[in-house]
């Protein structure tokens, strides 16, 4: 394994117990067994290496996420399911799920991912490289809105609608994912937070269907 991928995989560990901004240079030259020069010899700098490893969070959300568009025929169907594996993966990682799509990762995500996946040709056995890498690059509203935009072209919403209700399932969201923040990996909070989630998004659809 070469030095980069071990870095990558090394903060990935730290990251499971750390927040992005609890980790240290030192701390990961420590358990990497080397200096900070030679971190800097193959990243721009800690948050280069950080958005890294971060993406690493997202492999089993990508993998299902090329399942469910494969087996969903309902467009509102998948668009909830969509929403539920987010939830599942963001609420057991907040502090990094909220870096790479509503942080100061977000805007290289797309860009991040093809690397990182360059970087780990193994794991692209099972994916759809050109699939990954479209839908990750435009932002979570962007890409939250084409599935609202396809429910509501099916007849589950209104067209004039599906702006609004896409942009207030991402505020939804992402409000409620702040509020546990300061407590998710205490045991079942991110459960919780994913079934409260859910029950307020059908609720707000249940609110915005087609009568």
């Amino acid at each position: 394994m070469s030095k980069k991928n071990e870095l990558v995989l090394k903060t990935y560990e730290l990251l499971k117990t750390a927040g992005p901004y609890d980790i240290k240079i030192r701390t990961i030259a420590t358990a990497c067994s080397c200096t900070s020069t030679v971190i800097y010899r193959h990243f721009d700098d800690l948050d280069h290496l950080i958005r890294f490893a971060s993406v690493r969070f997202l492999e089993n959300y990508i993998v299902d996420i090329q399942r469910i568009t494969n087996e969903k025929t309902d467009a509102l169907e998948m668009l909830e399911t969509l929403w539920e594996v987010f939830a599942k993966y963001a609420f057991e990682n907040i502090e990094v799920f909220n870096e790479l799509f509503w942080g100061k990762y977000k805007e290289k995500l797309g860009d991040t991912i093809f690397e990182y996946y360059q970087m780990f040709p193994d794991e692209w056995k099972n994916l759809d490289g050109l699939f990954t890498s479209v839908f990750f690059n435009n932002d979570i509203l962007e890409r939250n809105h084409m599935m609202v935009h396809r429910a509501a072209m099916t007849g589950h919403f209104s067209l004039d609608d599906s702006r609004m209700l896409s942009d207030m399932e991402c505020s939804l969201f992402h409000g409620l994912m702040l509020e546990y923040k300061d407590r998710y990996r205490l045991p079942g909070v991110a459960e919780e937070g994913v079934a409260y989630f859910m029950k307020m998004l059908r609720s707000l659809h249940d609110h915005y269907k087609k009568k």
